[in-house]
């Protein structure tokens, strides 16, 4: 679960790279738009079912 920080703000189909499996504070590149972006890592490493229930509480 990633949550934005700063710098380029991704849209929905962008191709993040960066380090996903350590917690904190990491810079992540997007690809895409060719630009950087600051994010917070909270978990990494979940199960599409814990994943998917993480989305739905982020959305409620």
């Amino acid at each position: 679960m990633l949550e934005w920080y700063g710098g380029h703000d991704p849209d929905k189909g962008d191709i993040l790279v960066g380090k996903f499996e350590e917690y904190g504070m990491q810079d992540i590149y997007d690809k895409t738009a060719d630009d950087n972006t600051t994010v917070w890592v909270e978990e990494y490493l979940l199960s599409k079912e814990s994943a998917l229930e993480k989305l739905v509480e982020a959305c409620e």
